[in-house]
C-alpha cells in the first residue's frame, strides 16, 4: 500500500500519519474546472444564479460557481454540553495554524440533472512550498436535481432508502465516504431571491472522520447536521450547527451529547496554485470513473444498505490498494475494465452485511 497521509489538525498542531485515504470521481460533460483528456478548464467565477433562470439551471450555475482552486479554512468547536455529567471539549479543530490547506474542486456532469464536485486536498508550508505526501482525494459532493430517492442514515453502519416527493426544484446533495460509499444525503432548494445564493438542509449523519481520526473521539457515533452553503462570488462558505449524538447501535435511542458549531471557508486563488492536485486527479481519473460507476450500480434504491461494523482493514484501504494495481493498466480495454469492476464489486460486497 502506498504511503498517503492523513492530517490531524488541532489548533497549533499538525500531525501526519501514513494511511490510504481517498474518495470518488466521475467523467462526463464538464462545466467549471473539469478533468479532461488533455487539459483542465479554468474555474467558474459566478456569484450564483439569477432569478430569471429556473431551479434546474440556477442550481447548475450555483454548483458550478463552487469549483476552482481554493485556500480552505476549517474550524469547529463545541459550544454547549447537552448530557448531564459531560464536560464540553474546549479544543478547536483548526487546519491552518501552521500551514495552508488548499483544495482543487472540479465538476463532472454525470447527466443533465446530476453534477458531481470532487475535492482534492493538499498542504502548503508557510514558505509557500507544496508539502510532499499531502495530496488527499477528499470528499465528493454529488448533486442531483429532483432525485427520486436518497439514502437516509439511521444509525451506525445503516442507511435506508427514502422516496422524495417530486414537487420540483430540490437538489439532493450526497457527500461520499472516502471510497465513494455512503455518508449522508439531504434534499433542499437553492434560495436565489437574496443577495447571495444559499442552500440549507438538516440531516442525520455518521460521526465525522475529523472527529474519529483527528480528534480521537470515541464517545459518540452520529451527528445531527444543520448545513448552510452561501456563495460569495470569489469565495463560498459552509456553515454548520450540529448536535453530537450518542447512538452505539442502530436500535438504540439517540442521546444528545453536545452542540457544535463550525464553518469551512473556501477562498478562491489562481488555478495554477493547485497544479499538483490537478495532476494527481488526472492520473487516477480512469479508475475513479469506474469506481463511481460501480457504486451507481449498487446504490439503486431497491433496499437498505448495511455495512459490517468493525472490519479491518477498512474498505477504503482495500480499494486504494486495488487502485494502485490498476494505475499502469489501460482501463479503456474492455477486458481490463471488466476485471477491475468485478474486483471493486467484490470488495463492496465483502463489507456489506445485507
Amino acid at each position: 500500500m502506498r504511503g498517503r497521509m492523513d492530517f490531524i489538525f488541532v489548533r497549533t498542531q499538525w500531525i501526519a500519519k501514513p494511511i490510504a485515504l481517498w474518495t470518488g470521481l466521475c467523467l462526463g460533460l464538464c462545466f467549471g474546472p473539469c478533468i479532461g483528456s488533455a487539459t483542465i478548464a479554468g474555474s467558474a467565477t459566478s456569484t450564483g444564479s439569477t432569478s430569471v433562470a429556473g431551479p434546474l439551471e440556477s442550481g447548475r450555475q450555483n454548483i458550478g460557481a463552487m469549483t476552482g482552486c481554493y485556500l480552505v479554512d476549517y474550524s469547529y468547536t463545541e459550544t454547549e454540553s447537552l448530557k448531564p455529567g459531560y464536560e464540553r471539549d474546549n479544543r478547536v479543530y483548526d487546519v491552518n495554524s501552521q500551514r495552508s490547506v488548499k483544495e482543487w474542486i472540479y465538476s463532472e456532469e454525470v447527466s443533465p440533472t446530476r453534477v458531481r464536485l470532487q475535492h482534492v486536498l493538499f498542504g502548503v508550508g508557510l514558505d509557500g512550498k507544496f508539502e510532499e505526501g499531502s495530496l488527499l482525494r477528499h470528499q465528493a459532493e454529488d448533486w442531483e436535481y429532483d432525485a427520486p430517492f436518497l439514502y437516509e442514515f439511521i444509525g451506525p453502519a445503516n442507511w435506508v432508502t427514502k422516496a422524495l416527493a417530486q414537487a420540483g426544484g430540490q437538489w439532493t446533495r450526497k457527500i461520499t465516504n472516502l471510497d465513494d460509499g455512503l455518508r449522508y444525503q439531504c434534499a433542499s432548494s437553492w434560495s436565489d431571491n437574496r443577495e447571495h445564493a444559499e442552500w440549507a438542509c438538516e440531516n442525520y449523519a455518521p460521526i465525522p472522520g475529523r472527529e474519529t481520526r483527528d480528534m480521537g473521539r470515541k464517545d459518540y457515533q452520529a451527528l445531527k447536521r444543520k448545513t448552510r452553503l452561501v456563495l460569495y462570488g470569489q469565495s463560498w462558505l459552509e456553515r454548520q450547527s450540529n448536535i453530537k449524538t450518542i447512538q452505539p447501535h442502530v436500535e438504540d435511542q439517540p442521546v444528545p451529547l453536545a452542540k457544535e458549531v463550525g464553518k469551512t471557508w473556501y477562498v478562491r486563488i489562481a488555478d495554477s496554485k493547485c497544479g499538483e492536485a490537478q495532476s494527481f486527479a488526472q492520473q487516477r481519473d480512469p479508475f475513479w470513473q469506474l469506481l463511481r460507476e460501480t457504486w451507481d450500480g449498487v446504490l439503486i434504491g431497491d433496499r437498505p444498505f448495511v455495512e459490517k461494523p468493525g472490519t479491518s482493514p477498512a474498505r477504503y484501504q482495500k480499494l486504494a490498494d486495488l487502485e494502485d494495481s490498476y494505475l499502469s493498466k489501460d482501463l479503456t480495454d474492455t477486458g481490463v475494465r471488466a476485471a477491475a469492476k468485478k474486483e471493486i464489486l467484490r470488495i463492496i460486497n465483502e463489507y456489506r452485511a445485507n
